[in-house]
C-alpha cells in the first residue's frame, strides 16, 4: 500500500512540472548557496588562523607565568633548556624556537622611533617563521651581535636602507639603560603593521646580553603539524608544559580576537541558516497549497469513496519528500560544483582588515565534509515536514464541499 502511494506521490508531483521544477531550482540555489557559503566561511576561517599563526606567532606559546600581562623584562622562562629539551623529544610538537622580547627605542640619524625589540635563534627560527621568507631587501641574520632586520614602514618611518646605522636603546632588568650600535642587515616585509613598523630583530645572544639576561629567554614558540592542534585544549601538551612556573597558551588565548571572530563567523552562519530553512519551508508549504486547491475534487471524490483522510495526507506529505529529494539533488549540485571551481581559482575580495588580520590574497573555499552534509539532510527534513500542514488540510476537505469549489 505504502508503495503504491510513494509511486502515485512522484507521479502527482510532475502533474505540474514547470512549478515543481521552479520550486526544485529555488530551493536547490538556498541548498546550494548554504554549501557554498559554509565552505566560504571555512575557507575564511583557515586564512585567518593560518595568517595568524604562520608569519610569527606559531601555534603555541610558553612563558613565565604573568608575563603576557605584564611584559616586565626579568620574568623569563623558567628552566628554558629543559622545556626546549622536552618540545624536541615531543612527538606532537614539529617545531619550536626561543625568543627575547622588550620595549626599545631605534635611533637613525633623522628619526627615534618606539619599537619591540625581539631577539630570534637564527638556527630555528625558520622552520617556525616566516621572518627569513620576507626578507625584502638585504639578507637574514648570520649570527653577528651588529646585525638588524626591520620591517619596511619602520625602514620609511627612519629613512634606513641595509647597511644604515641604527642605535638601538632598551632597559636592562637590573636597572640602568643599555644602547647599542647595528647595522640595518635586511627589511622585511610581513604584510602585517606590527611586525612591519615597530618591530626589530637581531640575535637572540645579542638581545639577552643588552637586557642583562644571558641564556634566559621571554617566549618559546610552537608548531604543531597541523594548527586545529593548537585550539584543542583536550591534548596533554597544555598539562605537560604549564610546569616550573610556566604557562602553555594555544593560538586561541594569544589571539583572542581571531578566536571570537571565527565564533561570530559560526553563529552568522547558524542565523544565516535559519532563515534560509525558514524562507524554504514557507515556499513549499506556498507550492503544496497550490496543488491541493487544484486537486480539490480529486481529493473529494476519494474522500467520497471513503479514502481515510491519513492516506491523503500522507499523499501530500510523499509529495514533499519528492520536491525535497528534487532539491537536494539539484542544490547539493550546485553547491559542490561551484566549491569545486572557486577552490581552484580562489575568490578576490581586494584588501581588507578584520580583527587585525589584513584578507591581501584570494580565499580558497574549503569543504569538510564532517559539516557540509548538514544542510542537505536539513533540506530534505524540513522540506518534507513542511508538506505535514498542507496535507493534513487536505485530510480535512469536506467531499461535498471540495468536488462543489472545484466546480
Amino acid at each position: 500500500m505504502f508503495g503504491r502511494l510513494v509511486k502515485f506521490a512522484w507521479r502527482s508531483t510532475w502533474r505540474n512540472g514547470r512549478r515543481t521544477v521552479i520550486t526544485g531550482l529555488a530551493v536547490g540555489l538556498g541548498l546550494g548557496s548554504m554549501i557554498f557559503y559554509e565552505a566560504l566561511m571555512q575557507g575564511m576561517g583557515a586564512y585567518m588562523i593560518q595568517t595568524t599563526t604562520n608569519p610569527w606567532m606559531g601555534d603555541a606559546q610558553i612563558h613565565r607565568n604573568g608575563f603576557m600581562d605584564t611584559r616586565r623584562i626579568d620574568l623569563t622562562v623558567e628552566r628554558p633548556d629543559s622545556v626546549l629539551f622536552m618540545l624536541r623529544q615531543d612527538s606532537t610538537v614539529s617545531a619550536c624556537t626561543p625568543r627575547i622580547l622588550s620595549p626599545a627605542s631605534a635611533t637613525s640619524t633623522t628619526e627615534m622611533k618606539p619599537v619591540t625589540l625581539i631577539g630570534v635563534d637564527s638556527e630555528t627560527d625558520p622552520a617556525l617563521t616566516m621572518l627569513e621568507a620576507a626578507i625584502d631587501t638585504g639578507s637574514y641574520l648570520s649570527g653577528d651581535s651588529t646585525e638588524l632586520i626591520i620591517g619596511y614602514k619602520l625602514a620609511d618611518d627612519l629613512n634606513a636602507v641595509p647597511g644604515d646605522v641604527i642605535v638601538i636603546t632598551v632597559a636592562r632588568a637590573d636597572s640602568g639603560l643599555s644602547s647599542s650600535m647595528f647595522f640595518v642587515s635586511g627589511i622585511c616585509r610581513f604584510g602585517s603593521d606590527d611586525l612591519d613598523r615597530y618591530s626589530a630583530f637581531v640575535n637572540l645572544n645579542t638581545a639577552g646580553g643588552m637586557l642583562g639576561i644571558p641564556g634566559d629567554v621571554h617566549e618559546i614558540a610552537v608548531r604543531f603539524p597541523e594548527s586545529k592542534t593548537g585550539a584543542d585544549t583536550t591534548i596533554a601538551f597544555w598539562s605537560e608544559f604549564s610546569i616550573f612556573g610556566n604557562s602553555a597558551l594555544g593560538w586561541p588565548e594569544l589571539a583572542p580576537q581571531v578566536s571570537a571572530m571565527l565564533n561570530m563567523v559560526d553563529l552568522g552562519m547558524a542565523v544565516t541558516a535559519i532563515i534560509l530553512f525558514a524562507l524554504v519551508v514557507f515556499g513549499i508549504v506556498n507550492s503544496l497549497f497550490m496543488s491541493v486547491y487544484e486537486r480539490m475534487y480529486e481529493f473529494g471524490v476519494m474522500k467520497a469513496l471513503g479514502t481515510r483522510p491519513g492516506t491523503i495526507g500522507t499523499m501530500v506529505v510523499l509529495e514533499a519528500f519528492w520536491i525535497a529529494v528534487i532539491s537536494t539533488v539539484i542544490g547539493s549540485a550546485i553547491g559542490l560544483l561551484t566549491v569545486w571551481i572557486t577552490s581552484k581559482t580562489g575568490i578576490n575580495f581586494g584588501e581588507f582588515d578584520v580583527s587585525g588580520v589584513v584578507f591581501d590574497k584570494p580565499l580558497y573555499p574549503i569543504l569538510k565534509l564532517s559539516r557540509v552534509w548538514i544542510y542537505p539532510l536539513f533540506t530534505l527534513i524540513l522540506t518534507t515536514a513542511a508538506g505535514i500542514y498542507p496535507g493534513i488540510h487536505a485530510g480535512r476537505l469536506n467531499p461535498a464541499e471540495a468536488m462543489r469549489k472545484s466546480l
